[in-house]
């Protein structure tokens, strides 16, 4: 087959044409569902690049929570803020009790 020929698409006018007119629909079908695929795939990359600042986010905010939590949790503020209800800080520190089995 010359390349005249295939400029002229003689191939598909010829008598073994529908072999030909079938190759030609799959080869069309198998790239319009490679096209899709590559779609699918960029948008599942822009999704996980979505997640992926979402958890970043999250994961920096419940950092920040645990350490309010800590502050709130100090014996200091704790008794700072008891204070106008009648407790007082301790002279001495707490003793430890150990026991022996």
């Amino acid at each position: 087959m010359s390349i005249w020929q295939i400029i002229k698409a003689e191939y598909l006018t010829n008598e073994e044409a529908p072999r030909n007119w079938v190759f030609v629909l799959m080869v069309v079908l198998m790239g319009i569902y490679v096209i899709n695929l590559s779609h699918e795939a960029d948008q599942k990359v822009k999704e996980i690049t979505k997640l992926t600042k979402d958890v970043k986010a999250l994961s920096s905010e419940a950092v920040d929570l645990k350490t309010q939590v800590i502050k709130r949790k100090m014996a200091t503020d704790v008794y700072i803020k008891l204070k106008d209800q009648g407790f007082v800080f301790p002279k001495k520190r707490p003793v430890k009790i150990s026991v022996k089995n």
